[in-house]
Formats: structure tokens, sequence, C-alpha cells
């Protein structure tokens, strides 16, 4: 898995994150990067999320020169996908 620090999000500033920061995140593309969404540092401030293939060299230039400031947080994107399975298979679930 990540040697990467677990980011935990605190409670955001604002109800809605900004619609610069959501364009970015829509539009960002990187030969290293294999997910982008959003997230908030641990004082609140809207933040980049950033998943990255594992041994990535972060921070990377593009991606923060393409955040015009806002924070980015990289995490490794997990070796293997997670499994989903039923929540109440007793249930029928």
């Amino acid at each position: 898995m990540s040697n990467r620090k677990t980011h935990k999000p605190g409670l955001p500033e604002s109800d809605e994150p900004p619609r610069k920061l959501t364009r970015i995140a829509d539009s960002l593309t990187h030969p290293d990067v294999s997910r982008v969404g959003l997230t908030t540092t641990t004082d609140g401030r809207w933040a980049l999320m950033v998943r990255v293939k594992p041994e990535t060299q972060v921070p990377i230039r593009e991606v923060e020169d393409a955040c015009s400031g806002y924070p980015v947080v990289y995490q490794d994107e997990p070796e293997e996908l997670p499994v989903a399975r039923p929540a109440y298979p007793d249930a029928g679930e």
C-alpha cells in the first residue's frame, strides 16, 4: 500500500468547493495520475485529491502548476481494488 501519510480531511470551510477547483479536478490529466477528486485539508480548506501510481515522485510540478495555489493531497493508488460484497447477505442484500 502507500508509504504516504493517511489523509484526514477536516470540516469544509464552505458548503461547496470553489468552481475553479472543480473545473481543475474535472480536466486534470498526467501520465502518473490515476484519479483526481476533491477533499479538504485538516484545517478545512478545499483541496485536490490526486491518486498517483505507486513509487511516483511527488509533488508533481505540472499538477501543482495547474492548481493555481489550491492545496494538493497526494495518495498512492492501492495495488488492489477493494472487493464489493453485500452489506447484509443474510437479508438478501
